[in-house]
């Protein structure tokens, strides 16, 4: 039985072993592999999944399963589409590093550049005051910022506008030790307005959005709201869910007729805001597979592609928002990024070495949080990759 908000709906998860949506693309037959993600999309108890495939410059699959908004007492529901948007939480990220490298591609900044020279204020960790905070420590979160006092407002970590501005540091050293925090990505926007003048929305459309071609973006304003999948918090105890309806808040007012620079900026959500389909997310990770090029379209030189995919933290095999995922596939290293957020959980990871990759996107579910991945992505990935490597 699923809660949405405070109201109890009429809904069985025996209903979807039955009831898949058909909008999946001509991929092809791949029945017995469907019928293995079912399988898993059954015992996760998923609301809705998407899912697409690469190999080499071609989307050779997409598919969806169940809904995209689930029905209720009062409503049918409605069945999920590949032109759906999904927002995807911590893959935003990887849009985010993509076009900070690009702008130390163009010479605005460097990867060493002292942070504060791009915002509206000073930015030190109280305990060590003179060290400063780098780009490279933002994308590679070593910069000593934590997330303890909420991470989506410029404000909270501004020392004019926050008495307690020095508890979103920690005791550590900057550039000393790993802590994964959205608010360095929230801050690496800001750093994107001040170095360009432009809003952090805006960059992102103009320097990877619109050269690939692709929809999607981190303006809820400017989208297309009815495609929004509805996303939905799984509760343990009680075995219900309850939509979320945070994930798409549009913020009119202050996006579209009071945005500042450099403060308004988290209100886009830099560290988890993009709202994209599966299919063109998909096309965005070709781009990173294929080394920063896809189709004659250059968005990233091979260098700094590379640079993205370096492990610089040890064992939490984190580079400039991408991970490096071994063990899923012997012998092989994958790279990409995770995320989590409302319910949904997202993977966009790629093989460039048998340029081979996946996004999974899935809006509510059971699963939990193992060993870095979310426990869907485990066995979904290890289908895909035997599936698609066996069908060259």
């Amino acid at each position: 039985m699923l809660r949405v908000g405070c109201k109890t709906i009429l809904f069985f998860f025996v209903l979807l072993e039955c009831t898949f949506s058909s909008a999946a693309s001509d991929n092809g037959n791949h029945s017995s592999l469907e019928a293995q993600i079912e399988v898993v999309f059954n015992k996760m108890k998923m609301t809705g999944l998407g899912i697409a495939v690469v190999k080499g410059d071609s989307i050779v699959y997409v598919h969806s399963w169940g809904y995209k908004e689930v029905p209720t007492a009062n409503n049918q529901g409605m069945f999920l589409k590949n032109d759906d948007l999904f927002r995807i939480a911590s893959v935003s990220k990887t849009f985010v590093a993509t076009a900070i490298l690009q702008l130390v591609e163009e010479g605005v900044l460097n990867l060493d550049d002292d942070v504060q020279n791009f915002l509206k204020f000073p930015l030190r960790n109280p305990s060590y005051k003179d060290k400063p905070i780098t780009v490279r420590m933002l994308l590679t979160h070593t910069s000593s910022i934590n997330d303890s006092q909420r991470w989506w407002s410029l404000d909270i970590i501004n020392p004019i506008t926050s008495d307690n501005y020095a508890k979103c540091f920690s005791e550590t050293q900057p550039g000393v030790e790993y802590k994964y925090c959205n608010y360095n990505y929230l801050l690496l926007g800001a750093v994107i307005e001040g170095a360009t003048g432009n809003r952090f929305d805006a960059e992102i459309d103009s320097r990877i959005m619109k050269p690939l071609g692709i929809q999607g973006g981190f303006n809820c304003n400017l989208l297309d709201s009815t495609k929004f999948v509805r996303l939905y918090r799984y509760n343990k105890e009680s075995g219900a869910f309850r939509e979320d309806d945070e994930a798409y808040r549009p913020y009119r007012y202050q996006i579209q007729t009071h945005y500042t620079l450099g403060k308004s900026t988290g209100l886009v959500y830099p560290s988890s805001g993009m709202k994209i389909t599966t299919t063109d997310l998909a096309k965005y990770m070709m781009m990173h597979m294929k080394g920063g090029t896809l189709k004659k379209t250059t968005i990233l030189s091979l260098r700094s592609e590379m640079m993205m995919r370096e492990n610089y933290v040890g064992k939490n095999n984190y580079g400039f928002a991408f991970r490096q995922y071994r063990g899923l596939v012997p012998n092989t290293t994958l790279y990409g990024q995770t995320g989590g957020g409302f319910g949904l959980k997202s993977a966009m990871i790629f093989d460039p070495k048998h340029q081979m990759g996946f996004v999974i996107i899935c809006s509510g579910s059971s699963s939990e949080y193992i060993d870095g991945y979310n426990d869907i992505h485990k066995p979904l990935i290890k289908l895909l990759y035997n599936h698609f490597s066996k069908n060259d």
